[in-house]
């Protein structure tokens, strides 16, 4: 993994696997994942123009972190290599949008479902990033991998996110998807270090 496009590229892999997931299962056809920021949280809490269908499914990545249990080695690889590594955690918030509170409990365990049946995206699950209306970027690397799995978020830890965005609670399912590496692009790696002393004068003797 090198370009710095990898998170973006994580968050789109997450929803295309939902998307694919979904139009396959009982019951699955018509139910829309998105990935979703903050503003369009808002929107599809008041979403009377119906710009968003629903239902639908949002993966809504609040929290980006240092994956504390690869650092130390991609660290110590850089200072080897040259090549600097910066592995990554993102911290998702998993929701749904529907009108009553049996579709949401029946969408929420779908996509549940889904992630815990395939928590590792590999090889032609991870998808590249659009540039443009024709042109791709591809951030991955042979043998990258993304695992998925849920996270142990306090309630009081989620209703201060969802205070923050200034948007009502919502029924939502933490996941945490690791290690996103970001490569630091040949020559901008570890370089030569140098020492400089302050105010030290030269003693002769």
């Amino acid at each position: 993994m090198a370009g710095y496009q990898a998170l973006e590229a994580a968050g789109l892999s997450i929803v295309d696997l939902l998307r694919r997931r979904l139009d396959e299962r009982d019951g699955g056809v018509g139910v829309r994942a998105l990935l979703a920021n903050s503003s369009t949280l808002k929107t599809l809490e008041t979403d009377v123009n119906n710009i968003f269908p629903k239902p639908a499914i949002s993966v809504f990545c609040y929290r980006v972190s240092v994956d504390p249990e690869t650092r130390p080695g991609w660290s110590a690889a850089g200072s080897t290599d040259g090549i600097a590594r910066l592995p990554l955690r993102m911290h998702l918030l998993v929701g749904t949008h529907v009108d009553t509170a049996n579709e949401e409990l029946r969408w929420l365990g779908l996509a549940a479902q889904i992630l815990e049946g395939e928590p590792l995206l590999t090889g032609p699950m991870l998808r590249p990033v659009p540039v443009s209306a024709t042109e791709t970027v591809d951030p991955w690397g042979e043998g990258d991998a993304i695992q998925v799995v849920p996270d142990d978020l306090a309630m009081d830890s989620m209703s201060e996110a969802f205070q923050s965005l200034d948007t009502a609670y919502r029924l939502q399912l933490p996941y945490i998807a690791r290690v996103i590496r970001i490569d630091a692009p040949p020559g901008d790696g570890y370089g030569a270090v140098g020492t400089v002393a302050a105010g030290v004068e030269r003693v002769t003797t």
